[in-house]
């Protein structure tokens, strides 16, 4: 079984110190993602790829965590651990999947708050792109 990694974006700060302190009796590797890696597949980012070439989109300032290789009891103790360490929560999280491991990190950023724009409006956080045009339009 390859070992659970969560990959932190925009924590390089005392909270992500915390994050990756919490991590460690989990048996959970932690890692920053550095704006350079941002175009690689998340999949080949997981595996630790290096990018041949920086990426030079646009960067996002978001806190975001994607976790890889977590069962559910370990998804459940990490979360756990923000309260029990008080760590202010980190709005973006999402598991790596057979779906999202072929975006970027700049793909799964937008997802996710276009998922998190959804719930607030109490609409389904599902894209609409995949069944109609990318207009929208059916």
């Amino acid at each position: 079984m390859n070992m659970p990694l969560v990959l932190l974006y925009n924590l390089d700060s005392p909270k992500g110190a915390k994050i990756r302190r919490m991590c460690l009796p989990l048996g959970l590797r932690a890692r920053l993602v550095q704006p350079e890696e941002y175009g690689l597949p998340l999949g080949e980012l997981a595996g630790g790829a290096v990018p041949e070439t920086p990426w030079t989109g646009e960067q996002f300032a978001d806190e975001m965590l994607l976790l890889v290789n977590c069962t559910g009891p370990l998804l459940d103790r990490f979360l756990q651990g923000f309260r029990r360490n008080k760590i202010p929560p980190v709005a973006l999280k999402a598991v790596l999947t057979p779906t999202n491991r072929s975006w970027d990190s700049a793909a799964l950023h937008s997802e996710l708050l276009r998922e998190r724009e959804a719930i607030q409006a109490g609409q389904t956080a599902h894209r609409k792109d995949q069944e109609q045009g990318e207009d929208g339009r059916a």
